[in-house]
C-alpha cells in the first residue's frame, strides 16, 4: 500500500514512443489505473481494468482519493483520522484481491491519494505514456454532478497527461444493434481519424472482434478517412471493416450503431469554446448516452470513455 503526493508513483510499462497516427506503433501498453471509493460501486470497474490491463499486457494502478477529516488532537494540533485511513487501506486492499482473481499475472499496486479524485488520477497518469484512467459508471448519485466530473477529468487528463478515460458500467440486458460486439469507430470532426481509427484497429485486435466505422459525413473528406482505414487494413488484415455512412450529427448516428458493440471510439474534443460547443456536446452526448463502452482517442495524448462491454 503506498501513501503518496507529487511525483511518487509505481514504475509503469511505458508505452512505444511512436507516433500512433502510423501502423508501426506498438500496442497500447501504458499502466491502466483504476479508481476505487468506499461505496462499493466499483466492483466492475475493477473487474474490467484488470482485463484490460492483461489484455494490454501492463501494469494495474488501484487508487483511492482519501480526503482527510478535519481533526484536532487535545492540543489543538492537527491530527491522522486512523480508522479512516485503516477504511481506505481495507477498500484498496479488496479491489487489490479482486483484480488479482481476474488477472492473476498483471503486476497490481494499491496507492492512497491525500486529495481529490481528480487530482490523484491525475497526478497518478502525469509522465506515463499511453495510460488508462478507469472510474465507475455506476457510481452511486449518478447524476450531472457525476457526469460534471467525468468532463472536468478528461479535460484535465487531455491538458496534463496522455492518459485516456474509461468510464465502465453495465450494458442492458439482452442488447442487441448492427454491431453487436463489433468495435465501432464514429468519425467527424471531433479529432484526428488516425488517432481514433488505430485506436479502435488494435481494440478490435485484442478483442478478436471485427470493425465497423461509422461516417457522419462532415467537415472529413471520406477519401480521406478511406485512405486512413485502408493504411490501417494492411496493418491488420485479419480485421473484417465494415463501412456505416450516413448524413446528420455524430452522435445519432453512433449512438444508432453501437448498441450492444464491445466498444465505441471516437476522436478527442478538442480544447477551445468554439471547438467545445460544436464537437464537445455531441462527443458528450455519446458518452452519456452510449449503452456501451466509449473512448475518445487522440493517439498518446488518448482521453477514453469507457462502459462495460456487452
Amino acid at each position: 500500500m503506498r501513501m503518496f503526493r507529487g511525483d511518487h508513483r509505481a514504475a509503469a510499462v511505458p508505452a512505444p514512443n511512436t507516433n500512433l497516427g502510423s501502423p508501426a506503433a506498438g500496442p497500447d501498453r501504458g499502466p491502466v489505473i483504476v479508481l476505487v471509493h468506499a461505496h462499493g460501486s466499483d466492483k466492475d470497474a475493477v473487474e474490467w481494468a484488470a482485463a484490460e490491463a492483461a489484455a494490454r499486457g501492463s501494469a494495474l494502478q488501484i487508487v483511492y482519493a482519501l480526503q482527510w477529516p478535519r481533526l484536532l488532537d487535545p492540543l489543538g494540533m492537527p491530527a491522522t483520522d486512523l480508522p479512516a485511513r485503516e477504511a481506505a487501506e481495507a477498500v484498496v486492499s479488496a479491489a487489490v484481491h479482486r483484480a488479482h482473481r481476474i488477472a492473476p499475472s498483471v503486476p497490481i499496486n494499491g496507492s492512497l491519494f491525500p486529495g481529490r479524485p481528480i487530482a490523484a488520477l491525475v497526478d497518478e497518469a502525469r509522465g506515463t505514456e499511453g495510460a488508462l484512467v478507469v472510474l465507475s459508471h455506476n457510481r452511486p448519485g449518478r447524476n450531472r454532478k457525476a457526469a460534471r466530473f467525468e468532463r472536468a477529468l478528461a479535460r484535465r487528463l487531455c491538458r496534463r497527461t496522455s492518459a485516456s478515460l474509461a468510464v465502465i458500467g453495465l450494458s442492458a440486458a439482452g442488447s442487441v444493434g448492427p454491431s453487436a460486439g463489433r468495435v465501432v469507430v464514429g468519425v467527424d470532426d471531433d479529432g484526428g481519424p488516425p488517432d481514433a481509427v488505430g485506436f479502435a484497429f488494435r481494440a478490435a485486435r485484442r478483442r478478436g472482434t471485427g470493425l465497423t466505422v461509422v461516417h457522419a459525413t462532415g467537415p472529413i473528406g471520406h477519401d480521406d478517412l478511406e485512405d486512413t482505414v485502408r493504411i490501417w487494413q494492411m496493418a491488420y488484415p485479419e480485421i473484417d471493416v465494415r463501412w456505416r455512412v450516413a448524413p446528420g450529427p455524430v452522435d445519432s448516428v453512433v449512438l444508432a450503431e453501437s448498441a450492444a458493440a464491445a466498444l465505441t471510439v471516437l476522436g478527442r474534443v478538442r480544447h477551445g469554446l468554439i471547438r467545445q460547443v460544436l464537437s464537445g456536446s455531441s462527443t458528450y452526448t455519446i458518452l452519456r448516452l452510449a449503452r456501451g463502452s466509449v473512448v475518445l482517442a487522440a493517439g498518446q495524448s488518448t482521453t477514453t470513455h469507457h462502459r462495460r462491454e456487452s
